[in-house]
C-alpha cells in the first residue's frame, strides 16, 4: 500500500494525486479528501505550494494530464 501525501490549502486537506515535473516547474494533482468535486492544481516554488500564474500555464498542466494518461 502507497502512503498519501497531504498538504493543506486555506484549512482543507488535499491529497496529491499526482506530481509532473516540466522544465523547472513541478505541478500537483490535488484533491480534497472530504470533497471528491473539490479539485485544483497547484504548482510549487522552493517549499511553497502557489497557484497557476495565468490561464497558459492552466492549459499546460492540463496538457501534461493528458500525455500522463490521467484524464
Amino acid at each position: 500500500m502507497k502512503d498519501l501525501e497531504l498538504v493543506e490549502i486555506n484549512n482543507n486537506s488535499y491529497v496529491v494525486l499526482k506530481e509532473v515535473k516540466h522544465k523547472d516547474t513541478s505541478y500537483l494533482y490535488l484533491s480534497n479528501i472530504n470533497d471528491e468535486e473539490d479539485i485544483m492544481i497547484r504548482k510549487t516554488e522552493g517549499d511553497m505550494i502557489i497557484p497557476l500564474a495565468s490561464e497558459e500555464e492552466f492549459e499546460i498542466a492540463c496538457n501534461l494530464l493528458i500525455k500522463q494518461g490521467l484524464i
